[in-house]
């Protein structure tokens, strides 16, 4: 199988705390990877490292397709509604209205929030909210999603519906991801394979498959 991201080795530093310690993993095509570790131990910078924001001091970073980054905070602009605020990253790549709506819409009735689009921020759930975020990301087709802690804060029900919708995304549209989570147990459900993380300065525990097995939990 293909690869989307692999990732050889890779150092980082800031100033002189070193955060990750030759951290190697991959991402297949059409896979769901999930990401667990402490907090603190690197887990973000990494998202950051291979979304272009951040630089590795070490090691080698390969990126088969582009990135989708949707943040653990969804930074949804509270003057736009939701459509704005989806269509936003279009509007700035100048792609015509015609384009835009199509997308915003497609994107929106594969996450389930098509009756929400004329919907301030404020005015709508955390979930929504989150996959609003995720829209966002996606209306610039994407090849690949990074996911920063997307059920934080989020309830059973409105987990249970993310969940379906990255489902969705994976199989329409075969966008391969990386979850970042501190939920397991959320994790299982939706990934193929998940890396653990060591407290910093972080290395890969080890790589887990599944079915999964207890050994999953002994980390």
């Amino acid at each position: 199988m293909a690869y989307m991201i692999r990732v050889s080795r890779l150092v980082k530093r800031f100033g002189g705390d070193l955060v990750l310690d030759h951290i190697s993993i991959e991402v297949d095509n059409g896979e769901i990877v999930g990401l667990v570790g402490p907090n603190g131990c690197g887990k973000t910078t990494l998202l950051r490292i291979l979304s272009g924001l951040e630089d590795a001091d070490e090691g080698i970073v390969e990126v088969n397709g582009s990135i989708g980054f949707v943040t653990q905070d969804d930074i949804l602009l509270p003057w736009f509604t939701l459509k704005g605020n989806i269509e936003l990253g279009l509007k700035f790549g100048n792609v015509p209205k015609e384009e835009r709506d199509r997308r915003v819409y497609e994107a929106a009735e594969i996450l389930g929030i098509t009756e929400y689009l004329d919907k301030y921020p404020r005015h709508v759930s955390g979930g929504t909210a989150r996959k609003a975020s995720i829209a966002r990301s996606l209306v610039l087709e994407p090849d690949i999603l990074l996911l920063d802690e997307p059920y934080s804060g989020l309830d059973t029900s409105s987990i249970e519906n993310l969940q379906e919708a990255l489902r969705t995304i994976s199989r329409v549209r075969g966008v391969s991801m990386l979850i970042v989570s501190h939920q397991v147990d959320e994790l299982i459900k939706i990934t193929d394979r998940i890396y653990i993380l060591t407290p910093k300065p972080s290395r890969v525990r080890k790589c887990v498959s599944k079915p999964y097995g207890i050994s999953l939990w002994r980390y």
